[in-house]
């Protein structure tokens, strides 16, 4: 009686320390981005919900970068880098496509401009070595306005298919 009274002391406490450990970690998330949002100067996008199947894994905030990465139950990734010095983009051949449907310079098959939900941005495969996906945006409305100071972001997809970028993206709001 006494040992099945230990076990399940030793269960219950493993138990809380467990449920300790969600909780913190939930709160971390939230710690970082709320650090992230507070001290950045441009707008932080994130998930209104987060895709089935899929987990938020990590977020980090250091300088003027934050990344949150989101993990499935077969390990692939979906990460979502939110940094101005992000580079690449041409912010008026977007408007151009966004405005006229098309483009001034000739685009390779492996880069595609692509207007997906509120953003407008560059789609480019890697197949090698872990069929990454890779799409680097920026909000269309900012485009209507100055060039200046436009916010870029990027999201990269590591074993994933193009459908669950896609579905990511389409969810990203800015943060209030």
């Amino acid at each position: 009686m006494k040992k099945r009274k230990n076990l399940l002391v030793l269960f219950l406490v493993s138990m809380v320390t467990l449920v300790l450990i969600v909780i913190t970690a939930c709160y971390s998330e939230d710690i970082t981005f709320q650090q992230a949002n507070n001290k950045l100067s441009f707008p932080l996008l994130q998930p209104v919900e987060t895709l089935e199947g899929w987990t938020l894994d990590d977020s980090v905030y250091e300088d003027n970068l934050f990344v949150t990465s989101y993990i499935d139950e077969d390990e692939n990734r979906i990460e979502l880098i939110q940094d101005q010095n992000i580079q690449g983009l041409n912010i008026h051949t977007l408007r151009d496509f966004l405005l006229f449907g098309e483009t001034v310079i000739e685009e390779s098959g492996e880069i595609e401009i692509r207007e997906i939900s509120h953003y407008v941005g560059e789609m480019m495969m890697i197949p090698e070595p872990n069929d990454t996906i890779q799409f680097t945006f920026v909000q269309k409305e900012d485009l209507l306005g100055s060039s200046e100071n436009v916010p870029f972001y990027q999201v990269i997809g590591r074993g994933t298919s193009v459908y669950d970028v896609i579905s990511f993206i389409e969810v990203l709001e800015v943060s209030s």
